[in-house]
């Protein structure tokens, strides 16, 4: 490589390693012809990608370079969700692509660790939601249910784009490292009762899934909107970011995965209840979702519990990260399980009366 710019950081994510990247800048000039100089410096890690803010004279871009996947028919099905996005005329940004000199909406960017692929966007201003904000939650929820709206209407890719195996909702399609999610249980440091209850839990969640995925209306979702990936100045949303896990799923995952992360991820016993009026009165303004997609939060939310352990289990199997990991997305299945056992009907009850009174439910 020529002139290198050296990248050292550490995730976010608590227990991950340090990651170091290498990135040849030359390569990175040709590839996007932005006039120089070019000034990287990393925004954040997350578990699976490298985000760094490039300032150049012609403005603020961001690069993201991917490590969950080198899967080119998959980041060009993520591109033409986000070209839908950017035609739909949101009042919020999506991370557009920048074309590259050769046309391009990607570049091949060699690196210490092999050959990457990487994306440019311009830069969306804005800060991420700030943990327990009432109106910023609602606006997130707001802008979700516009999103879910437009992504519906995206008709003109083929039925079998975007398909992964969360379409199907099998976990034994999860991580080829872990066909059986159960059997690896066996080898986690785990007092036998936990151990017991993760693989309870897992069967009672994975007996009503096939049920699900052919009752429930499903669409393209975004899969995976966290506080994180929302941007906003004030209660205004800004930005929807990192829709590297969009995909065709159930309808109702995606306000799942938004009450997860907004409302009790982070949330004292008894503090998510405004969080989860507010998220859902806001997705509410624009999606109604049915009887059947409500009573079906509680398990899609243990699900998820699974989906992230599992996750966590092939990578760790990889090499790439450690058993704390693991172990800290176990304990978080089992508390999971505990407050939806504890609070499943009413999380039911407080969604339905959000969605009550608008047109549609």
């Amino acid at each position: 490589m020529d002139e290198l710019y050296h990248m050292r950081l550490r995730t976010h994510a608590k227990g991950e390693q340090e990651h170091q990247v290498d990135l040849d800048m030359a390569a990175l000039q040709r590839a996007w012809s932005l006039p120089e100089p070019w000034e990287l410096r990393p925004v954040i890690r997350g578990t699976n990608n490298e985000v760094l803010l490039v300032e150049t004279p012609s403005g603020r871009y961001v690069l993201r370079v991917y490590g969950n996947h080198a899967d080119l028919e998959r980041l060009r099905f993520e591109h033409a969700v986000l070209m839908h996005l950017h035609g739909a005329r949101l009042p919020f940004a999506v991370p557009v692509p920048v074309a590259t000199a050769a046309g391009e909406l990607y570049a091949r960017l060699a690196t210490r660790n092999g050959e990457r692929l990487a994306t440019l966007t311009a830069y969306i201003s804005g800060e991420h939601a700030r943990i327990g904000d009432l109106e910023q939650a609602r606006a997130g929820g707001e802008a979700l249910g516009m999103l879910d709206v437009a992504l519906a209407n995206l008709t003109t890719l083929p039925a079998e784009a975007g398909v992964t195996w969360r379409s199907s909702g099998d976990l034994a399609q999860g991580h080829p490292l872990v066909p059986d999610l159960p059997a690896a249980f066996a080898g986690l440091p785990l007092a036998e009762d936990a151990r017991k209850r993760l693989v309870d839990g897992y069967e009672r969640v994975m007996a009503q899934m096939p049920m699900i995925h052919t009752v429930l209306p499903r669409q393209i979702v975004h899969e995976d909107c966290d506080m994180s990936n929302v941007l906003l100045t004030g209660s205004r949303v800004t930005g929807v970011l990192d829709f590297e896990f969009c995909g065709r799923d159930v309808r109702a995952i995606e306000l799942t995965v938004a009450l997860i992360w907004w409302a009790l991820a982070y949330s004292d016993a008894g503090d998510e209840w405004p969080i989860v009026r507010a998220l859902t009165t806001g997705y509410a303004r624009h999606v109604i979702l049915t009887a059947d997609e409500i009573a079906a939060l509680p398990v899609l939310i243990h699900y998820r519990a699974y989906t992230s352990l599992v996750h966590r289990l092939g990578r760790y199997r990889q090499g790439l990260s450690p058993l704390e990991s693991v172990m800290e997305r176990a304990t978080a299945a089992l508390e999971r399980a505990d407050w939806l056992h504890a609070n499943g009907q009413q999380l039911v009850e407080t969604v339905r009366r959000a969605f009550q009174g608008k047109p549609g439910a």
